[in-house]
């Protein structure tokens, strides 16, 4: 009988805990509130919900606005000309050191015809302001194709701690003297790394 009554206490203990809410500079289960509710100041990285591929804006290093999605003013004639290369990346990663988020960069040619290509890649945290924003990339590179032994860029940074948080990899490629389109794919990926600067 006593045994029971504990129990029963413990369990209105655990719900009556579960209730209060966590404010957003204490949240550290990387299941924050996944809308736009907090403001810049007070959001915090967590797990990025579906909604975040249409309605999340991207932010530089300094909490500008970026254009992520590729598009570019060109001529019709521009267009036409232009090619199609290959834009490779991976999902970000704990690196191999294990005390940072990784990603890499690379290209293969599609239906471009030169054979170098400046690529680089970068690192993106979603934050509880909806908000995916630059944690890191890697220089600018001039690089062969991937199929013909061309390496990769890698865009790195060190964790604050191991919560499980969303990342994405974003990669550009433009193909040396040669017009080509402006898309720059990306990978996503959860990664036991938070960064909060």
């Amino acid at each position: 009988m006593f045994r029971r009554n504990i129990s029963c206490a413990a369990f209105v203990f655990v719900i009556s805990a579960s209730a209060v809410a966590t404010p957003p500079a204490m949240a550290t289960s990387g299941e924050e509130a996944t809308t736009s509710t907090y403001s810049y100041e007070d959001a915090v990285p967590g797990l990025a919900p579906a909604s975040s591929d249409t309605t999340a804006i991207y932010l530089d290093e300094a909490g500008q606005p970026l254009s992520i999605d590729g598009v570019e003013a060109t001529s019709a004639q521009t267009a036409a000309l232009a090619c199609t290369p290959e834009s490779g990346m991976d999902n970000p990663h704990r690196s191999s050191t294990g005390v940072a988020v990784s990603g890499h960069g690379w290209w293969n040619k599609g239906d471009c015809s030169n054979n170098r290509a400046n690529v680089y890649n970068c690192l993106y945290e979603w934050y509880t302001d909806n908000t995916w924003r630059r944690k890191a990339c890697s220089a600018t590179t001039e690089l062969r194709p991937r199929r013909d032994g061309g390496g990769r860029t890698t865009a790195r940074r060190n964790c604050d701690n191991t919560l499980y948080t969303s990342w994405r990899n974003h990669v550009d490629v433009d193909v040396i003297g040669e017009w080509d389109t402006a898309e720059k794919p990306m990978r996503q990926a959860n990664v036991y790394c938070r960064v909060y600067g």
